[in-house]
Parts: C-alpha cells; structure tokens; sequence
C-alpha cells in the first residue's frame, strides 16, 4: 500500500495539511452545511446516484448553491477515490464523505461555498461483534429534532441533538446506542441509522416523514419486496418493539447490525447463543451480500485479530448453517 492521502478541496486535490477553511466560516462554528457518505464494496461506490440525489435535495432544503453540477460532483467523487486507493489493501474499503458549507463568513466580506470530499478507512473492528452478538438500544430522554424545526430528511451539519442522545446514552451504558423517540414517544432512528423491527413476519419502520431517507432503508425495502415481505410504515412505541420478535439498525457502512436489546429487555428470542440475526434478518443482510457482490459480514471480521475473528466466523458460520437447515 502507498500513497498519499488525498482530499478534493473547492476544485483542487490536495493533502491534509494544505486543506485548510477559515474558522470564521459558518459552517465550522454554526453547522451551516450538509453532508452524505458513500461507502464501497470491493473499492467500487455503491448507489452514488441515490447518494447525490439525497445530497442535492439536502443543499435545496436548506438553500446552499453548491457552485458545481451534479455530474462534476460525480466525477470529483470518483478521482477522489481513486486518488486514495493506493492507500488501502484489497479487503478494505473507504466511506467517501462529502461535506458542503454555506461558505458565509461571520467576519463579513465574500466566501465561496466549501466542497469536500474526503475517504475514511471503514474500522471494521467496530461493527465485526454486532453482527452476531447484537446492538443494545436504550431511549435517551433527549428527543430527536421536531420536523418543524428541522426536517429529518434532510442530512445537516447540525447534529447536536444525535450527539446528546449518544452521551446521554454512554453514561448509562458505554457500548450501547441510542434509539431516539419523537415528541409524542415514537420510535424514530438511531444517532447513525434507521430502525426496523420484526413483528408476526412483517417489517415494521417509521414513517418516512419522521427519519432520514437513508439509502440503505431504502435497499432494504426494495430487497423486501423481492422477498415477498411486506413492509409496514407507522407510528410505534417501544412498546412495539419490546413485544417484537426481532430487530435491526441500518445505515451506510456497516449495513445491516441486528439488536439484542432495548432498554435492557431482550428483542424476541434474542441472545448470544448463535439466535443472532434473526431469520428475517438474516434473509436481508444476505440479499444484501447478494445486491453488493461482498460479503461485508465476512469482510469485517477478517479485519480482526485471529482469535477475536475466529470466534465470531465460528459464530456466524453456526447461524447460516441453522438458518439452511
């Protein structure tokens, strides 16, 4: 591996040292700006239009001028990855931010629009265990954003509200995370991904108005359908989902992490006792394998140290070989 790291820079590719905004910048000190990330399998972008689509309804929501099109933004996404490959080993892959500033300068006087694009190395090492050991929810008393202060469809710089719930919820258990009510006590999303829950063989999730669009929900729905099962949007409780027979967290780069627990309660039949994912879960994340062409599952635990990797391969491979039999 070689190669210098390398980010897009308002038309210029250049290093980190040299990458630098004024600190007068909104977006730095207001969180005046969106951003979206796209990760890769096997070095190749998934769904960047899906990406951009979101990225550009974004930027209109909140009335930024990014100053380029959309298909000089595509390209710029590419050459900055390919610009960062050299960087990594064939069974990495990157998560390409991009990050969009108003630009406006509290110091006054003009200040372009800031477009950046950087790749982050995907720490496999974090998501490796969820996957058949299961994330604990907890429901933080911070509340996620009301849609008529912010809309949660729209991916803004602004994350103060995510970032309380995530501390509210580490005082009380370090590696869990936060699963985010609204005002009337619905289940909304996670601090980093959408939610679903399992219940008499249908797929149950938040309606669309209350969470982020995520590109990831959005396959999972479509793998749903190939599937034959039927998805259901609503307004739910944790009531719900304690009565639920199984549940999952999606987002970008780990995809697909089955829960164990909510509030300390077990999700269905949940545990560590290779009942992890559960079935339809299951059925999902391997679609998904099937939709991406990697096994990201696979992927993750090879990241890790052979005795950590060898007990969650031996793990996983126990719940497939249930799940075919």
């Amino acid at each position: 591996m070689s190669g210098e790291n390398i980010i897009y820079l308002n038309g210029a590719f250049v290093t980190p040292e040299e990458a630098m905004v004024p600190v007068t910048e909104r977006g730095f000190f207001g969180g005046d700006g969106i951003y979206e990330v796209t990760r890769t399998f096997g070095h190749k972008l998934f769904s960047l239009d899906k990406h951009l689509d979101r990225l550009f309804r974004s930027l209109a929501y909140v009335r930024i001028d990014v100053g380029i099109t959309r298909e000089e933004l595509a390209a710029a996404t590419q050459e900055t990855l390919d610009r960062n490959l050299g960087r990594i080993d064939t069974l990495s892959d990157y998560a390409v931010w991009h990050v969009i500033t108003r630009g406006d300068n509290v110091m006054g006087g003009p200040s372009p629009t800031i477009v950046a694009l950087f790749c982050v190395e995907i720490e496999f090492d974090i998501y490796a265990g969820t996957y058949v050991n299961g994330l604990r929810l907890i429901t933080p008393g911070v509340r996620r954003t009301p849609v008529d202060s912010i809309d949660p469809k729209a991916k803004v710089l602004s994350r103060m509200n995510q970032i309380q719930a995530a501390l509210e919820v580490k005082r009380v258990d370090p590696g869990a995370t936060p699963l985010m009510l609204d005002g009337d006590g619905n289940i909304t999303e996670t601090n980093t991904g959408n939610f679903f829950f399992i219940a008499d063989g249908k797929l149950c999730t938040s309606r669309a108005r209350t969470v982020l669009g995520g590109v990831t929900r959005a396959t999972i729905l479509e793998l749903a359908a190939e599937l034959c099962i039927e998805v259901v949007e609503g307004d739910y409780t944790s009531y719900d989902v304690y009565a639920a027979d199984e549940a999952f967290v999606c987002s970008t780069t780990p995809v697909i992490m089955p829960t164990v627990s909510l509030n300390g309660a077990p999700i269905g039949s949940s545990g560590n006792d290779g009942s992890l994912p559960g079935p339809i879960t299951l059925r999902l994340i391997q679609a998904f394998i099937d939709h991406v062409g990697v096994d990201y599952v696979e992927q993750a635990m090879s990241q890790l140290g052979n005795n950590a990797a060898g007990g969650l391969a031996k793990a996983w491979a126990s719940r497939m070989a249930s799940s075919e039999s």
